[in-house]
């Protein structure tokens, strides 16, 4: 028993069947997660080792190279890039897609176990981590407070991250932040001399003084008591009188006789203020799979809970909001989805001028929609910008089906069959025409399974959330729809009775003019498929003018914007720099919210130091600035960027340069055109980097031109004699470690207060460590007893080194990065590559150039999009080939998809739209579908050639007959596909593109489907039958 006549027969199994995916299908929407974009698990891991006090060189000789060689021997590793810069290494070891990370950083952090000891013994132990899209913030805070930022975060870790954490949905709510408290042992340097004492005596006092030890236990009277020595320091005061060391008189020397001890913060080389004031930063997470949405939601409904009741009255500024974001793309994109429905379903109803085939196929969609929910929620995927985009470009389609079958049982009622048996027929007729025509739209989404990197990620969600729902449609039209009919069409219905209705005589008049069209169009045969090829051709010449990108640029509620002063330059005037940005954009009524940070920490925390938004030294600023939500505001992110580059002061040896996030979430730079310039030698590497930055230098679009290999860093540089330290008993370490001591100072011990643990910092007062001579003069003591001075065994002088080396692939490595403003990205590179071909030409040897960025990835999108087209249209033509058991005929069919790419690249040059990953999407979804109206055409000719029609007039009849399937099935997927095509809001950048491509591209295809592919039909047709005659 086929799917029709059970579903006919059994009309209550089949009915309470669709209430069963009704409810499984609510279940699981509710359960679905809510997201941006699906979960994009870069295969990348980073090694982060911090090494304090190590110059950028240094820990690339001892920690970055031998690193790289180690994770380089892992299986599947594809790249390996390294950012080395003054204090720590960053290491990204990326993968090939498909790595499983977990056993990947297994084995990372096995390799750099078996070669841990060769590493230096200063630096910290290597910190192995994976990076997973979901664990971006869901959102992100700034808060400000009377109170001081010290005390603030304590309020905020005690009050609100407990509170937040306890939320369904939410795994971790870090506050942090610039001020951080230490004790600081500050010695007088002639103090410690004047009683013979070194640091490495007080380092030494204060470890051995600062401890609790177990003793064992004693029984006293059957009472078993545990024995502790208690010796931790329970005040500053305790710090103050712990003895260093022993007077020549005999008298013990305590701290305070050499130090100052004082409870202060760590040293600032780094400001922070957010709307303007001190404060601190809240990051909220959620836990993998969960809702993004309702997550940001709870945080923000229990902040609001909590204001009144927080000491400090501190206030929240919304510096990022994930939630927000998702709330804006999903609602927008599910408007258009509802918009496209109705007017696919007003559309069938102008057509059958009658309520019942209307309310029947228009069940399609909501029953489509919910069983691919239950698919969705089963393939672990979650409702994001591709999965709910690929609903909504598919409304239209799924009523396709449920059309021709309709059609078909109204045929049947026509001939005087009851509703049971018309229903049964009808849908048993068109079941193998309909599966087929749904498996060639399939079809073109399966190459993309294969698809890797980001570009594979992205198509899959997409692809497979139209897929899901055409296997619902086909499913819907093969069950629902014939139990409908036979319900609703108990008496003999016709659809004599609608022509009598003077639309339906409008459309005969129609048909009628169409058939002589197409008579004429097979008269003049040549014409027609020459003006065809005529009007691709012209098309392709225009694809040069659409303009290239990877990624359409996203319009976003925040701006990212670092400067960039010249090395070396002091906090205070880079802060003073930072702060003239923050007066300008404050000004700007589109901005909500500032957060500046200039500088950057003594000692950054391991995660914070692979953040692409942490400042390189004292000479960086970045400011985080939050917008008006873009439907309530008149200009773009880039509009209002611009605005503020023409507002920005014109400072000698300042550049401004604007973070692009959503390349970042992408995976790629934070600037989308990137020139990679390979070789050895730094101070080679730095001139030809400069060289480029001047060729390419008005360039038209680009901004924010720069490069990573910045000037040298001012530094004292230590030549230690080793001889001569060797003969008076000092090691280059133990020379190395006192100098470390007396300048940027060491952690001695660790001072408990409640469940804070504070660093206690022994180093000496800055008058003793601001000048060349004051370094020279940092005291040693030697294996005799004697004090000496660090000038008697090693030479001191002024020097410069690099601030920040990048590496890839074990080879030295700097950027040229910009941005682009009202330009497209491949017109950009194609201008650059052009400036640059001599230069390239005449690179020293060794020397070698590289695209990275945008472009790269662009590239590689392009390249898999190709090979997924071309398999796409090997897969369709397999499939009509099998359902019309004819080598030739699908040939014919498969030109209705050049005729499409006519319709799409007109339709991205009206709307202003670039050739893009979404695009293509589009154009290969475009493939799939143009083939179903051929299909219907060249099945039904087929049959009345098979009937004894003659050829052209079977051609004529059969082109006319399929007239009002072939525009209804079209007009309702174009229809449908319009309110996407020409949307601006939120998440449109993406969505778009794609509604452009079958809307466009769908009309053209139709219109010329319906004379070109008779034409075609016709001539081969005639070869044939030429071909027959010969013999005889």
């Amino acid at each position: 028993m086929k799917l029709p006549e059970f579903s006919v027969k059994k009309k209550v199994t089949t009915s309470m069947m669709a209430a069963i995916l009704v409810v499984l299908g609510a279940i699981s929407f509710t359960r679905l997660g809510l997201d941006f974009f699906p979960d994009l698990e870069f295969p990348t891991v980073s090694v982060i080792t911090a090494y304090s006090g190590a110059s950028s060189t240094d820990i690339e000789n001892v920690l970055t190279r031998p690193l790289e060689q180690v994770v380089s021997s892992v299986n599947r590793v594809k790249k390996v890039t390294s950012q080395t810069s003054e204090g720590v290494s960053v290491i990204s070891i990326e993968f090939e897609w498909g790595t499983n990370l977990d056993f990947a950083a297994q084995d990372v952090r096995d390799q750099i176990g078996l070669s841990k000891q060769y590493l230096p013994e200063a630096a910290a132990e290597p910190l192995v981590m994976k990076f997973s899209f979901s664990q971006f913030p869901v959102i992100f805070y700034g808060i400000t407070s009377d109170i001081p930022a010290m005390k603030l975060q304590t309020v905020i870790e005690d009050e609100v991250a407990p509170r937040l954490e306890r939320i369904d949905g939410v795994a971790s709510a870090r506050v942090f932040s610039m001020d951080e408290r230490e004790i600081l042992v500050d010695v007088d340097k002639a103090s410690l001399e004047s009683r013979g004492l070194t640091l490495d005596q007080i380092m030494t006092a204060l470890r051995a003084e600062n401890l609790n030890l177990p003793a064992g236990n004693i029984v006293e009277r059957y009472t078993d008591i545990l024995v502790r020595t208690m010796g931790e320091f329970t005040g500053l005061d305790d710090i103050r009188r712990t003895v260093v060391g022993m007077s020549a008189a005999g008298e013990p020397v305590y701290v305070a006789d050499v130090a100052e001890v004082k409870d202060t913060l760590k040293e600032m080389r780094y400001a922070s203020r957010i709307q303007g004031q001190n404060g601190v930063y809240l990051i909220v997470s959620k836990r993998s799979g969960a809702n993004t949405q309702i997550a940001s939601s709870a945080v923000k409904k229990e902040i609001e809970a909590l204001k009144g009741t927080i000491p400090g009255n501190p206030v929240f500024h919304v510096a990022m909001d994930q939630g927000d974001m998702i709330e804006q793309v999903t609602s927008n994109t599910v408007t258009n989805a509802w918009q496209g429905g109705l007017l696919a379903i007003l559309l069938i109803f102008l057509f059958l001028r009658n309520w019942r085939p209307t309310f029947i196929i228009s069940l399609a969609i909501p029953l489509s929609i919910i069983t691919t929910f239950i698919a969705l929620y089963a393939a672990g995927y979650t409702l994001n910008l591709l999965t709910l985009g690929g609903l909504a470009l598919g409304i239209g389609m799924l009523v396709d089906n449920a059309i021709v079958v309709i059609e078909n049982v109204y045929r049947h009622l026509e001939e005087g069959e009851g509703a049971d048996q018309a229903s049964i027929a009808g849908a048993g007729e068109v079941g193998m025409a309909i599966t087929a025509s749904t498996l060639t739209t399939i079809a073109v989404f399966f190459p993309m399974i294969f698809a890797s990197g980001v570009t594979g990620k992205m198509t899959q969600a997409l692809g497979l959330s139209i897929a899901f729902s055409l296997i619902a449609s086909l499913f819907v039209a093969l069950t629902v729809v014939p139990l409908s009919t036979s319900l609703l069409f108990r008496s003999k219905m016709s659809l004599k009775a609608i022509a009598k209705a003077p639309e339906e005589r409008q459309f005969a008049k129609a048909k009628a003019l169409y058939r002589k069209w197409l008579d004429k169009a097979l008269h003049h045969r040549r014409w027609v498929v020459g003006g065809a090829l005529l009007a691709l051709v012209v098309s392709l010449a225009i694809v040069p003018f659409l303009g290239t990108e990877f990624m359409p640029a996203q319009d976003q509620d925040m701006i990212l914007l670092k400067v960039r002063m010249p090395v070396g330059t002091a906090l205070e005037e880079t802060d003073r720099v930072v702060a003239m940005v923050e007066n300008i954009m404050s000004a700007m009524p589109e901005i909500t919210m500032i957060s500046a940070q200039s500088g950057s920490q003594v000692e950054q925390d391991a995660g914070d130091a692979a953040s692409a938004f942490s400042n390189a030294g004292t000479h960086e600023g970045l400011l985080w600035t939050g917008l008006v939500k873009r439907d309530k505001r008149q200009y773009s992110d880039k509009e209002i960027l611009e605005r503020i580059r023409r507002k920005l002061p014109n400072l000698r040896g300042v550049k401004f340069e604007a973070i692009d996030m959503s390349q970042m979430l992408l995976g790629g730079s934070s600037a989308p055109v990137e020139i990679k310039l390979f070789g050895k030698d730094l101070p080679t590497l730095k001139g030809q980097a400069d060289q480029i930055v001047q060729l390419i230098t008005g360039v038209e679009g680009v901004r924010d031109l720069t490069h990573t290999m910045a000037a040298g860093k001012p530094e004292v540089q230590i030549h230690i004699d080793r001889e001569r330290a060797y003969r008076l008993g000092l090691s280059v370490y133990q020379v190395a470690n006192t100098v470390q001591t007396a300048t940027l100072g060491k952690v001695a011990t660790r001072y408990r207060e409640g469940s804070d643990e504070i660093d206690v910092r022994l180093r000496f007062k800055e008058k003793y460590r601001d000048s060349l001579d004051e370094v020279r003069g940092i005291p040693l003591r030697t294996a005799a007893g004697q004090t000496i001075y660090l000038e008697q065994v090693a030479d001191v002088t002024s020097g410069e080194g690099p601030i920040m080396i990048n590496r890839e692939n074990q080879a030295r490595r700097v950027s040229v990065t910009a941005n682009i403003v009202d330009r497209d990205l491949g017109s950009v590179v194609r201008d650059i590559k052009g400036r640059l071909a001599g230069f390239e030409k005449g690179l020293p040897p060794g020397y070698f150039l590289e695209y990275g960025g945008a472009y790269e990835q662009m590239s590689e999108a392009f390249l898999i999009l190709a090979g997924a087209f071309a398999l796409a249209i090997l897969l369709v033509y397999m499939i009509m080939a099998s359902q019309f058991e004819h080598f030739v005929h699908p040939f014919i069919i498969m030109f209705t998809v050049p005729l499409g790419i006519i319709g799409v690249i007109l339709g991205l040059l009206v709307t202003g739209r670039t050739l893009n990953l979404a695009a293509l999407i589009g154009v290969i979804m475009l493939a799939g579908i143009a083939v179903n109206n051929g299909i219907v055409m060249i099945d039904y000719i087929n049959q009345l050639i098979k009937r004894g029609v003659d050829k052209r007039e079977a051609i004529l009849q059969g082109a006319t007959t399929r007239l009002r399937a072939v525009l209804l099935t079209a007009l309702t997927t174009i229809l449908a596909s319009l309110p996407m095509a020409f949307s601006r809001s939120s998440g449109s950048e993406f969505r778009a593109p794609m509604g452009v491509a079958i809307a466009f591209g769908l009309t053209t295809t139709t219109f010329l489907t319906l004379f070109v592919i008779p034409v075609i039909y016709s001539l081969f047709n005639k070869i044939r039958f030429k071909e027959k005659k010969a013999p005889a």
